[in-house]
């Protein structure tokens, strides 16, 4: 059985989803949300003390779920 190119391109399609899927399930800290939102660590513990941004405090440390940002 070889592979049509319809084959390839929804095999290709899938790979994309599970990627941004495995993307999406990941966590950030804090330093890493503030690169990926382009904002200071500041302004990100004040989001997440106003409840702005989702977060869950770990000890002394926020974990941060990514996926809310796609």
């Amino acid at each position: 059985m070889t592979m049509t190119e319809l084959d390839t391109e929804m095999m290709t399609q899938m790979h994309t989803l599970w990627l941004e899927y495995q993307d999406a399930s990941s966590n950030l800290t804090v330093q890493e949300c503030s690169d990926y939102l382009r904002l200071s660590n500041k302004t990100i513990y004040r989001r997440i003390l106003d409840g702005k941004i989702e977060a869950t405090r770990v000890g002394s440390k926020y974990i941060i779920p990514k996926k809310q940002f796609l």
